[in-house]
């Protein structure tokens, strides 16, 4: 029950903030902050957060993506996790894309805006954040201590939010944007995984009926 209503809050702040701007009630703070945030980009720091920022980009969603593919195969012995992920990664790609379409937000202009398309919810933190809290489930379920699931859950948020920031520093996104994109991925990331612990439960379930057959 308690799954079903953060589910259902999460879901109902995605729909907030999609109409906030759709009745364009945050365009001008969306503007304000973004322009004080674009003003650090060059600030030495801001290199370090764009770099870190790169983990959503497609090149490091990618290498993230193969690079844990292979690490839950080897440590399951089998490559269940590991497909999951896969098409964790393929839904929210195209989650987003639909999500893009439906809002059909302009990208803010700045002076290095590079990126085309539309600009809510940002793909980087959705796409970016869901991958990264898929691996901190699978890190998390496989390990009992305690400080352990906390160092990865903090490192997990920390990353997605740098993330989100790096985005704001590049002139990419409005805040927004980065707000829906953590809401539309924890909704997903949710899904992920149920679906994750279903087809577990399938697999162990068929391997029983096979050995009792036996």
């Amino acid at each position: 029950m308690k799954i079903r209503v953060i589910l259902s809050l999460l879901v109902l702040a995605f729909l907030f903030v999609i109409l906030l701007i759709k009745w364009n009630l945050v365009n001008d703070i969306d503007s304000t902050i973004g322009e004080h945030i674009y003003h650090l980009h060059d600030h030495p720091v801001s290199t370090i957060i764009s770099g870190i920022g790169m983990i959503g980009s497609t090149v490091g969603i990618i290498s993230t993506l193969f690079l844990f593919m292979f690490i839950l195969a080897w440590l399951e012995k089998s490559f269940v996790s590991a497909v999951v992920l896969f098409f964790t990664v393929l839904f929210g790609n195209i989650a987003n894309k639909v999500l893009k379409e439906i809002v059909a937000r302009e990208r803010p202009v700045f002076p290095q805006h590079i990126e085309d398309g539309y600009s809510f919810p940002s793909g980087h933190v959705m796409v970016g954040g869901l991958l990264l809290g898929m691996i901190a489930y699978n890190l998390v379920k496989r390990t009992s201590r305690k400080n352990i699931k906390q160092a990865i859950l903090t490192i997990t948020c920390l990353l997605i939010l740098l993330i989100g920031f790096s985005r704001l520093l590049e002139g990419e996104h409005f805040v927004t944007d980065v707000i829906g994109g953590i809401l539309a991925g924890s909704i997903m990331l949710i899904g992920m995984i149920k679906l994750d612990r279903l087809v577990h439960q399938m697999v162990k379930d068929r391997k029983l009926r096979k050995d009792a057959a036996m």
